[in-house]
C-alpha cells in the first residue's frame, strides 16, 4: 500500500513539473552567483546546464564530482554549468565554506537561489534535479546522475535530447525496457 501511494503521488506530480520545450525566461534565474557571472540573455545556441543542490542532500552532494566531470569534459566545447543551491537560510559565506570541505569542489558556476524564483520557475518537486537549457527553452531535465557525455553530444549536436533519457513515464519504461 505505501509503495502504491508513493508511486501515486509521483504519477501525480510528473505533469506539474516544467517540460521539455518550456521557456525560462532570463529574469528568473537566480540572482545571486558566488561564483561565475548571471548571464544577462540567453546567448544563442549556448548549451546551459542548472543542477538543483541542498547541502543537507546526500544525493545532490554525491552528484557534484559527477557534474565537476561533465563540467571539465565540456567547458571547452561552450557548454555553461551552473550549481544552484535552493536553501534559503544559507549565505554565501556558508555555502563557500561548504565546497571548501568538499573531496571534490566544483569549480563550476554556482548560484544560491534564496528565493526559490529558479526553482519555482522550473516546479521543482525534488532536488537534487538538473535542467538544460538552450536558447531559454528546456531541452532536457532530470537527476544529475542520469544526465551522461551521450546525451550532451546529442544536445550539442541537434539541441534535443534522446528520448525519454529519465524514463519517468510508463510510456518510456514500455519504449525502453520491453517485456
Amino acid at each position: 500500500m505505501k509503495t502504491f501511494l508513493i508511486a501515486l503521488v509521483c504519477a501525480l506530480a510528473l505533469p506539474l513539473m516544467a517540460a521539455v520545450g518550456d521557456v525560462i525566461p532570463q529574469e528568473k534565474l537566480p540572482v545571486v552567483w558566488f561564483a561565475g557571472e548571471q548571464p544577462q540573455a540567453w546567448p544563442n545556441d549556448d548549451l546551459w546546464i542548472f543542477e538543483c543542490w541542498a547541502t543537507w542532500c546526500g544525493p545532490c552532494i554525491r552528484a557534484i564530482p559527477h557534474m565537476e566531470e561533465l563540467w571539465k569534459t565540456y567547458q571547452s566545447k561552450g557548454v555553461k554549468m551552473v550549481g544552484v543551491n535552493v536553501e534559503r537560510n544559507k549565505s554565501q559565506a556558508q555555502l563557500k565554506e561548504f565546497f571548501s570541505k568538499q573531496r571534490v569542489p566544483p569549480t563550476y558556476n554556482q548560484a544560491h537561489d534564496f528565493d526559490n524564483r529558479f526553482a519555482d520557475q522550473l516546479k521543482v518537486i525534488g532536488i537534487p534535479f538538473a535542467v538544460a537549457i538552450r536558447n531559454g527553452k528546456i531541452v532536457w531535465q532530470g537527476h544529475p546522475m542520469s544526465l551522461k557525455p551521450a546525451t550532451i553530444d546529442t544536445l550539442l549536436q541537434n539541441g534535443k535530447a534522446p528520448e525519454c533519457t529519465h524514463q519517468h513515464t510508463e510510456a518510456c519504461r514500455a519504449k525502453h525496457n520491453p517485456q
